[in-house]
């Protein structure tokens, strides 16, 4: 169980990075990006993530299939999904999606994220994960800027 946790986590963190800042009235610009992500895991300090990936035109311009695909990804380990909640106001996005997995693994998470430029956005995510009983905690900070073209 622990190695799927962890590649759920990956595959969470992964898609959630990418997932709802191109809803903002202000468009994201294709490219790769660097994304930074700090905080802290069962309310202790993690060291610094960064990730560099090559966003699409196609996610630039419309991330909701983003959240369609982490609800995928999810499914496709066996759980059920549902968004809860994504709102918009302005440059700013707030969300939460919900899954289970026959009451032994419940997964909540939810965040804001505010584009400050079409090249920069901040945000902050929360999750929860249950499994067999045993609940991890993170709360993430997350800075994202634009750092060039994708690399073929």
């Amino acid at each position: 169980m622990d190695h799927f946790k962890k590649e759920l986590l990956a595959i969470v963190t992964g898609v959630t990075l990418w997932a709802y800042p191109a809803f903002a009235a202000t468009q994201l610009q294709p490219g790769e990006w660097q994304t930074t992500e700090t905080g802290t895991e069962n309310g202790k300090p993690v060291p610094p993530a960064v990730e560099k990936e090559c966003m699409t035109a196609e996610e630039a311009r419309d991330a909701t299939g983003l959240v369609n695909e982490m609800k995928k990804a999810m499914t496709g380990q066996g759980a059920q999904c549902q968004t809860a909640d994504i709102q918009q106001n302005g440059d700013t996005v707030t969300y939460t999606l919900k899954c289970a997995m026959e009451k032994q693994f419940i997964f909540n998470i939810s965040g804001t994220y505010t584009l400050q430029s079409p090249t920069r956005y901040a945000g902050r995510m929360k999750s929860e994960i249950t499994m067999m009983g045993q609940k991890t905690t993170a709360d993430k900070a997350i800075e994202a800027v634009r750092i060039g073209d994708c690399k073929k």
